[in-house]
């Protein structure tokens, strides 16, 4: 999902991330999303990309893969993102 058109949709992405064992900080997903959802809007590869990882109502796709593995305790501690050179 390139771009949440309402809020609802965001709401849930955040409450999906909020239950993830890899949080928000270490997440791939959520940081491009964070990052990229209102740049990759004109951007057609972009957007396909970002569709790819979540869906229009905020669902994550790789959560929904095995939302018992995602689901469990946290498994990233102290982890700190990359630096991005933008």
């Amino acid at each position: 999902m390139a771009y949440f058109a309402n809020g609802s949709s965001g709401e849930v992405f955040d409450e999906q991330c909020s239950r993830c064992r890899f949080g928000k900080v270490a997440c791939p997903i959520y940081l491009v999303q964070v990052e990229y959802n209102y740049q990759a809007c004109n951007n057609k590869v972009a957007r396909a990309i970002l569709d790819q990882l979540v869906r229009q109502d905020g669902t994550c796709e790789m959560f929904q893969l095995d939302p018992d593995f995602f689901a469990a305790e946290s498994a990233v501690e102290e982890w700190q993102p990359p630096l991005f050179k933008g």
